[in-house]
């Protein structure tokens, strides 16, 4: 009963008043957040799955945003209200999920284009003669390095970190160079397949 009182009483506070419940780290820490989110959660959802266009990446957006909300209540410092405050975390984990989905989708393109290349086993790719030499071409263009690195992550299949161990540098150089030789690469097939006679 008692503490059905409690949330009743938090419900009918300010944000303000709730983040300073918060930031006081007192026993209602939990529930002041609890009834705090639940003022945005729905709102939250929406705005991340029209940015996103789909449900299961904008519910993993907001619990994302839920938990880094929970975890910043302590520095948050109310230069703009809350609502702005968490909206702008929830926008961030949205950018966030958007690259990485774009890179995932941009690793399987390159992963698909260079294994149409070695170990084609499709009949109509083996006869598409004009994309395999496109991409056979754009990997003979690309520097050493670069074509070393693909070759390595995408025809190999090694990880980040067994690239950094295979070619002796460190794990932050192993990322950059994939991401620059994947990026060469792209803007390299990209200008190869538009000049493809159709």
């Amino acid at each position: 009963m008692r503490q059905n009182k409690n949330n009743q009483s938090l419900g009918s506070k300010s944000d303000n008043e709730l983040v300073a419940i918060l930031q006081a780290r007192t026993g209602q820490t939990q529930t002041a957040f609890a009834a705090l989110i639940g003022r945005y959660r729905a709102d939250l959802l929406r705005r991340c799955n029209a940015r996103l266009g789909n449900r299961a990446d904008a519910e993993d957006a907001v619990q994302e945003t839920l938990v880094r909300a929970f975890r910043g209540a302590l520095r948050f410092r109310g230069d703009a209200c809350f609502r702005t405050w968490l909206y702008a975390i929830a926008d961030n984990q949205c950018n966030t999920l958007y690259r990485r989905r774009a890179n995932r989708m941009l690793s399987d393109h390159v992963r698909a284009l260079i294994a149409l290349d070695y170990e084609s086993h499709d009949e109509a790719a083996r006869h598409d003669t004009g994309l395999i030499d496109t991409v056979r071409e754009t990997l003979d263009e690309l520097p050493h390095g670069a074509s070393d690195v693909l070759l390595l992550r995408f025809y190999s299949d090694l990880s980040i970190e067994d690239i950094a161990t295979t070619l002796g540098i460190g794990l932050s150089a192993a990322k950059m160079r994939l991401y620059r030789s994947i990026a060469l690469f792209r803007s390299l097939i990209c200008a190869g397949v538009n000049e493809m006679p159709a």
